[in-house]
């Protein structure tokens, strides 16, 4: 197998994920402004309550596309006829993804390069969704106290 289709298909893979991530987050973004009404929802209602559920949409909603996300790549990984089983590529998957590195499943040369390409995917991803949720609880922070936020600066 050359390393140029390999080295192709995870940059592929990549950039699928990377728009996946980019269209959730903008569509999690406007449920949240739009739909959910976030500043008037507060305003109405406890404001605490309101925060614990916009907060766990969003944990919920990026631990689903990260989910997502894995699910592809061990997809991937099936096609490539490097696992029979897809509960073993998606574990291999989710362990790249999250860049744990156990080392217990090992694919064969050359496709060793997509488990490496899946972890820096995977560390971008999960730092732009760390981002996202310390944005939504930034908003969530100034909502709860107004001005004083800006005022101790």
């Amino acid at each position: 197998m050359d390393n140029f289709l390999v080295l192709f298909i995870g940059l592929v893979m990549f950039f699928i994920g990377q728009s996946i991530q980019a269209l959730s987050i903008s569509a999690l973004i406007g449920f949240l402004s739009k739909r959910f009404k976030l500043k008037q929802r507060l305003r109405e209602e406890e404001r605490l309550r309101g925060g614990f559920v916009v907060l766990s949409i969003t944990l919920f909603f990026l631990l689903m596309n990260s989910l997502f996300q894995i699910g592809l790549w061990a997809l991937v990984f099936m096609l490539v006829g490097q696992f029979e089983s897809y509960q073993d590529a998606f574990y291999h998957s989710a362990v790249n993804f999250a860049t744990l590195g156990y080392g217990d499943i090992v694919m064969d040369q050359p496709w060793r390069l997509l488990g490496a390409m899946e972890a820096i995917s995977g560390v971008l991803m999960l730092g732009l969704s760390t981002a996202t949720l310390s944005s939504v609880f930034l908003e969530l922070l100034k909502l709860r106290h107004g001005n004083s936020l800006r005022r101790s600066r």
